[in-house]
């Protein structure tokens, strides 16, 4: 078994909640962490470190400096959510998963175009905010949930960010939409007269 992998014990007889205080944002934070909150925390973890590794490398080889910059703060962000998450781990005596770092190389050229580094960094963007809303939606400690809500809109903004840079550079493919009805309609009587 992988020592970076928290466990617990398994339980010995089912217990049942008996004081609502166990959601309460007062003592909430006091008690232990439910399995579900260690695994939505691993797994955050888990792709902050991957996403963190490929923003310091997209960071390194991006031929522009404005992309550069926004990936170095791809890998800032990230940073500071592993810290944030390996904390809670810790504080019960729980291991945090290691560092990828180490494990990127010191090349400055790029095997990849900005643009498709821009889009790997909104895709990553992307699935950060779907796992935050998956981790959001069992949450029953008030404090973590709001650790949730804040950093949706922390990799919200990172994201918006980085699609007005594509926009700004021509990379942006409008995603197929729903036909405009009025839009239609208006242009159809216009035809006929």
């Amino acid at each position: 078994m992988d020592p970076s992998f928290p466990t617990i014990p398994y339980a010995k007889k089912v217990d049942f909640v008996e004081k609502k205080s166990f959601i309460s944002i007062i003592t909430g934070s006091d008690r232990p962490l439910t399995a579900n909150k260690i695994k939505h925390l691993q797994y955050n973890i888990n792709t902050n470190i991957l996403g963190k590794s490929l923003m310091l490398g997209f960071s390194q080889v991006a031929s522009s400096n404005k992309i550069r910059k926004y990936f170095q703060k791809g890998a800032e962000l990230s940073g500071n959510q592993i810290k944030n998450f390996s904390d809670h781990l810790m504080n019960q005596d729980l291991p945090a998963p290691k560092l990828m770092d180490a494990h990127i190389t010191d090349s400055t050229t790029s095997p990849f175009s900005d643009k498709l580094m821009m889009y790997h960094a909104s895709l990553a963007g992307n699935i950060a905010i779907q796992n935050f809303g998956a981790a959001l939606s069992q949450m029953l400690r008030h404090d973590l949930a709001a650790e949730f809500i804040k950093l949706i809109s922390l990799i919200g903004k990172f994201n918006n960010d980085g699609l007005n840079m594509m926009i700004e550079h021509g990379w942006f493919e409008e995603p197929y939409t729903a036909p405009d009805r009025k839009g239609l309609s208006k242009s159809s009587g216009e035809n006929q007269s």
